[in-house]
């Protein structure tokens, strides 16, 4: 018996009705393992991402120059002991003659000068002298301004660590081993070591790497290592025309001022030069035509650290030689 119309309407909406349902019901499987793939994905990637994390912790800064992975603790006392042998120094009267407000306004002074003279400055290093006159500028201190130089740079230390995450180096002004020789003691004196100081990050190099450095700060990097390296292996000193021969077999032409990542190579040299990272001084004082030379400055420490220096000289000649070999 032929069915009738409202039973076949009702039969096909039916029919409708569990064919939607399957049909959303297989959506939402689809759809479920769709997420579970997406979610088993994202695990994958946040496992590789870890894993990446744990290779970078491993390697430390082999592949990272310049960056140090220091003990902050260990720092931060360091800095502390510092600050209280330097007020021994000035004298217990002294010391406590400085009221906590005053103390403060100094230390914040030389905090500011640092950070504004160091961006300024492209990351040279400051001088000790510098840092002085700024403590003198603002006065409120009288004469222990000065006397209290050493003790107020110690908790400016402290207080760059604990705030920033910086370090604030002292380091030694460096001389070119060409420089026109002393006539009198006067003279030979007042060009004797000077203090200077250079902010540098603590965070560890896998952070630096992600959240803090520029990566187009990396051909400047790359460049200045191996020109420290070229300076290294010639007993601290090499010609100018020597540096640009050798870093043309690698491809990098100083007569190129386009070049695909350092641009203009010499702007880029005398960039790192007044960065303070190297020394370009005459090969022989009262001899121009001798041409110039290159030497490593204070800032080479900060930008890249002379112990990775020799690291890198020495993967270097391990390489060449395994690659020889």
């Amino acid at each position: 018996m032929a069915p009738k119309r409202g039973d076949t309407r009702e039969g096909v909406e039916g029919v409708e009705a569990s064919t939607g349902k399957a049909s959303t019901m297989s959506d939402g499987k689809k759809r479920r393992r769709d997420d579970d793939a997406a979610d088993d994905a994202a695990d994958d990637d946040d496992e590789d991402e870890e894993d990446d994390d744990d290779e970078t912790m491993k390697r430390g800064n082999v592949e990272y120059v310049g960056v140090r992975d220091v003990d902050v603790e260990v720092l931060s006392r360091e800095y502390t002991q510092r600050a209280e042998e330097s007020a021994t120094q000035m004298g217990a009267n002294a010391a406590e003659a400085m009221s906590a407000e005053e103390r403060e306004r100094l230390t914040s002074e030389v905090m500011r000068y640092v950070l504004f003279s160091t961006h300024r400055e492209r990351g040279a290093p400051v001088s000790r002298q510098k840092i002085g006159e700024a403590m003198s500028a603002i006065g409120g201190a009288g004469g222990r301004a000065k006397r209290a130089g050493s003790y107020v740079v110690a908790l400016a230390q402290k207080k760059f660590l604990d705030i920033f995450g910086f370090e604030m180096v002292e380091c030694q002004r460096a001389q070119s081993r060409n420089k026109k020789p002393a006539k009198t003691v006067k003279d030979a004196q007042g060009g004797g070591q000077v203090k200077c100081y250079s902010l540098r990050s603590v965070l560890p190099a896998q952070m630096r790497r992600k959240f803090v450095d520029d990566p187009d700060d990396a051909p400047a990097r790359g460049l200045a290592i191996v020109v420290a390296a070229l300076i290294q292996i010639s007993s601290g000193c090499i010609r100018e025309e020597a540096l640009f021969e050798h870093l043309k077999k690698l491809g990098i032409s100083a007569e190129n001022e386009r070049h695909p990542q350092f641009g203009d190579v010499r702007e880029l040299l005398q960039n790192l030069v007044k960065r303070r990272v190297f020394l370009r001084e005459r090969s022989v004082y009262d001899d121009p035509a001798a041409g110039f030379s290159f030497e490593l400055a204070e800032g080479a420490e900060t930008m890249i650290g002379y112990e990775n220096i020799d690291k890198f000289v020495n993967e270097i000649m391990r390489t060449t030689v395994t690659t020889v070999g």
